[in-house]
């Protein structure tokens, strides 16, 4: 299986894609690692993003999402930070970006934030028992207490290299005055924080982020050692003062000029290097090490003990439907949802209705199979997954719970059964109508994630005379639509259905 994760920060917007087997999700190895310098720090103003923020930030978007589509990923996961969650229509762009592109971004915390580099860093270094973690981004600095694998205590505050810039730095290059005026800031920010973060024997200070790794780069070249990479580089912080003092005054003409400084980062270098040596100073710290890995890295860690849970409930049955659906990489996100809707209206209907034994099993596996045939070709995908299905050696099913399983599959769109179906025909009466049955429930389910963003949920289903009331939460308004057009063969085997959003009721 293959997962896209993006980190949507105040400098830069990050993909990743790593891959992972059924059964091995202990580890992943990367595909693909793109940066897009977004800059969305530059694009507040009076506390909103601006449009062209916005314009920026979905061109990025857009752009991975085509690398992910290409790369054929089951899942597309990204996280929005410090320039997103402090926006005041921060909600409004999320949703826009929904609606526009397709693309569901979740804002997190500063904590969150702060957990998943931590874990992004525990596995891309060596921890001790007691580390604190720097990680300094475009508007926040998030700083980590923890042991070698979990954080303990995340402190996130507003000190972003980005930020401070546009806060403090009018004018460039920078003056005695306004260095004094931004060290200030920056510990009068952090000293209620300080005592949560003791130095003691044999703590590690570990830094990432890249404006750690622009620091170390520049460390590194004049140390003679940047060949040999940034990952676990250390340096002392008198090197750290060292380089500051010589770059602080200089405009930035003269500091493009540096050894080893990425020039995209020569604007934000000097506020950079003060927040993380006024940092280090105020926690008495003598040492830093460089982790490569960071939000990202964890994103993909937390991503994997998800996998690893739902797995470790699956029964063999269960296991080989997965299998399945990954070889024909399947839409995971989306599979997984309709088959949790498609088992929620099951679980409301049996109240009412009686199914044949098993029927929970074979509708599961067709939530989860249902969009396969989408790797031959759009046209016909129905079709397609029914094929694929019917021949994919499922193991755990006799022969006629495959053959249900791929009709059900393959009526979840377009025409539903008919007498001239000749494979639907070969089945008993019983069968028939159980395919029906399971057929009606994942067209519905389906219509209400038409838009992929795992944003409906079923509230309340309501049986009325013969008909039967449906009350969702839709999340995005084409799931309600979705789910409307999608109920026909629901209206056939169960009676008239209606659905209406919850907010309606």
């Amino acid at each position: 299986m293959r997962v896209a994760i993006v980190d949507v920060g105040t400098n830069s917007c990050h993909l990743l894609i790593g891959e992972f087997k059924t059964g091995q999700v202990s580890s992943y190895h990367i595909i693909e690692s793109l940066k897009d310098r977004t800059r969305l720090g530059e694009c507040l103003q009076d506390g909103k993003l601006t449009e062209e923020g916005y314009e920026r930030l979905k061109t990025a978007l857009s752009k991975f999402k085509v690398i992910a589509e290409v790369s054929e990923v089951s899942d597309f996961v990204v996280y929005a930070t410090s320039a997103t969650r402090d926006a005041e229509n921060g909600p409004e762009v999320v949703k826009r970006l929904q609606e526009e592109i397709g693309v569901n971004v979740q804002i997190i915390s500063g904590e969150k934030e702060g957990e998943l580099t931590y874990m992004g860093a525990a596995s891309s270094v060596e921890f001790s028992e007691r580390n604190i973690l720097l990680d300094l981004g475009g508007g926040s600095l998030e700083i980590v207490l923890g042991n070698k694998h979990t954080a303990r205590k995340v402190v996130s505050v507003p000190l972003g290299g980005v930020r401070l810039r546009e806060m403090f730095l009018k004018k460039d290059p920078a003056t005695p005055a306004i260095l004094s005026r931004i060290e200030k800031h920056i510990t009068d920010t952090l000293s209620p924080h300080l005592p949560e973060f003791p130095m003691m024997p044999g703590t590690r200070v570990i830094g990432s982020s890249g404006s750690m790794e622009a620091i170390a780069a520049l460390l590194a070249t004049r140390a003679g050692l940047a060949s040999l990479g940034l990952n676990g580089y250390n340096f002392k912080v008198s090197d750290l003062q060292s380089i500051y003092e010589e770059l602080r005054y200089k405009p930035l003409s003269e500091r493009l000029k540096t050894p080893g400084l990425d020039p995209k980062r020569a604007d934000i270098i000097v506020v950079s290097l003060l927040v993380i040596l006024t940092t280090l100073k105020l926690l008495g710290a003598q040492q830093v090490m460089v982790s490569g890995g960071a939000l990202r890295e964890g994103m993909m860690i937390e991503y994997l003990a998800r996998e690893a849970d739902y797995e470790a409930q699956l029964s063999p049955r269960q296991r080989s439907v997965l299998e399945v659906a990954e070889r024909f990489r399947f839409d995971a996100a989306h599979a997984r949802h309709v088959t949790q809707t498609a088992k929620d209206l099951f679980m409301r209907l049996l109240e009412h209705v009686k199914f044949l034994p098993e029927a929970r099993s074979m509708l599961r596996a067709a939530g989860m199979l249902h969009e396969i045939g989408l790797l031959v070709g759009q046209s016909s995908h129905h079709k397609h997954s029914q094929y694929l299905i019917r021949h994919s050696g499922l193991r755990g099913y006799e022969p006629w719970q495959v053959e249900v399983i791929a009709l059900v599959a393959r009526y979840h769109r377009k025409t539903p059964p008919r007498a001239t179906h000749s494979d639907f025909q070969s089945l008993s009466k019983e069968q028939q109508l159980l395919v029906r049955q399971l057929s009606a429930i994942l067209r519905v389910a389906d219509g209400l994630d038409r838009s992929h963003s795992q944003s409906s949920s079923i509230h309340t289903l309501i049986k009325e005379g013969s008909g039967w009331v449906l009350y969702v939460q839709p999340g995005h308004v084409v799931n309600l639509w979705g789910a409307k057009e999608k109920s026909d063969l629901w209206n056939q085997v169960f009676g008239p259905l209606n659905i209406l959003a919850w907010e309606e009721a």
